[in-house]
């Protein structure tokens, strides 16, 4: 028994990993810039595919250069190099804000709560939403609660940890399998990571489950770079306690 995605979420994932530029699909790099807050969404890790596109084609004029003599990896560079791509939170927010507005007419934003309270923390949430939900914001207290391995379900998160300090990772269970007996056997999630060499950005992952009784992160996980390694279990691990499977509050 396989649980999956709404294909309003499929498509708008699709979006991001087959970026129409040139005669090329390319898939959205990762890329994050907390110092250029104030720049437009796309520059800042944060944008939708059709604001990173709008803005990739404006670099292509300026640049001088053309897409249609470009590859995919040349062209998923060029990205990175003009700070195009989109970080694990902007990921995420844009993919729950396109089930949103489809099921309910409204913004994920307006589900959601920041943990600033203050007068110009809520100016700077209504006027740059995306820009204020961290993974660590959107997977917190205020907005989810934790969830056991074998309750698990598609639209749930993953918390984890980032490659920065204190930082944290966010990923989204987009595809859960179940044995005939109703435990989990598989988890798919999706998120754009910074790891995995010309792989990064927005891709899936699969943890298989071989023991129900045993916690996250003794799965088997089966994204691995060249050398064999997960780096997305490595984050997993460096905080197990503060990490694990959350669900919206609002979805439940």
């Amino acid at each position: 028994m396989t649980e999956e995605l709404d294909p309003i979420i499929k498509q708008k994932i699709t979006d991001y990993t087959h970026l129409r530029l040139g005669t090329c699909e390319v898939v959205t790099p990762y890329f994050i810039n907390d110092k250029r807050r104030k720049d437009l969404r796309a520059m800042v890790g944060k944008g939708t595919p059709e604001e990173i596109v709008m803005e990739a084609r404006i670099w292509e004029k300026l640049k001088g250069v053309h897409f249609e003599q470009m590859n995919q990896n040349q062209i998923k560079e060029f990205l990175t190099g003009r700070g195009l791509g989109i970080d694990c939170s902007g990921f995420i927010v844009h993919i729950l804000d396109a089930y949103t507005k489809s099921r309910f007419n409204r913004h994920i934003w307006k589900y959601l709560k920041i943990s600033d309270s203050g007068f110009n923390s809520k100016i700077r949430y209504m006027l740059r939403p995306v820009e204020q939900l961290g993974a660590g914001t959107i997977t917190n207290a205020d907005n989810c609660f934790e969830v056991d391995l074998n309750e698990v379900r598609v639209m749930d998160l993953i918390r984890s940890k980032s490659i920065k300090l204190n930082g944290h990772h966010i990923m989204l269970v987009s595809k859960v399998t179940r044995n005939e007996n109703g435990n989990v056997e598989e988890i798919e999630y999706t998120h754009s990571t910074p790891h995995y060499s010309n792989l990064n950005g927005v891709k899936t992952g699969i943890i298989k489950i071989i023991d129900i009784n045993k916690p996250l992160e003794d799965q088997q996980w089966m994204e691995v770079d060249e050398g064999g390694i997960c780096q997305t279990l490595e984050g997993y691990k460096r905080d197990v306690q503060d990490n694990g499977i959350r669900r919206l509050k609002f979805l439940n």
